[in-house]
């Protein structure tokens, strides 16, 4: 019993110091540090959504897209909405609000949730959306230090941060390989 007490307190203290010593590196530049707050702040403002009831009675409204265009097409507690994944890892089902031609880091156009048994879902990242007509290609809108990018399908530009569920392909992948393909049925 106090061997594993003494382990897990000094586990917590390395975990403590490592963490410390990133968050207080001097060679960590200006703009890192910027967008770090940023990205902290997101996931605190966003956390709020944690239960899709929330995000509904917000305004997020179930994003679905015919099958042809994209995704798999779900029904999730009575919403009829696309989730995406691909071969390199899953990303899930959004719920969207206020896509228009303004983008904001602390009011994410998408809530990004994973699907997991039973179609429970969990908050896992947050999505900003532009519609194409509002952006000139050659200078696309930059978030949190991140040029937005292109979809690959939708006339759209997209960027994710996955602020609710560690990524390790990036933060601002598009694809997480620790989400879970979508259900087939």
């Amino acid at each position: 019993m106090k061997k594993t007490l003494v382990a897990s307190i000094t586990a917590v203290i390395m975990l403590l110091t490592a963490t410390t010593a990133w968050a207080h590196s001097p060679s960590e530049s200006h703009d890192s540090k910027m967008v770090r707050r940023q990205l902290e702040r997101v996931e605190k403002i966003t956390s709020r959504f944690e239960k899709v009831s929330k995000a509904k009675r917000a305004g997020f409204v179930a994003f679905a897209i015919p099958e042809e265009v994209g995704g798999t097409l779900l029904e999730i507690r009575g919403d009829e909405i696309t989730c995406f994944d691909s071969p390199g890892g899953g990303m899930g089902v959004h719920y969207v609000r206020h896509i228009d031609d303004k983008v904001d880091y602390r009011d994410p156009e998408a809530l990004v949730y994973s699907v997991g048994r039973h179609g429970r879902l969990k908050l896992v990242a947050v999505e900003y959306i532009i519609p194409e007509e509002f952006v000139d290609p050659a200078n696309p809108p930059v978030l949190l230090g991140q040029p937005m990018h292109h979809h690959s399908y939708l006339p759209v530009y997209i960027l994710h941060a996955w602020v609710h569920k560690w990524n390790p392909d990036g933060v601002f992948a598009d694809f997480n390989p620790r989400v879970r393909a979508c259900p087939t049925s």
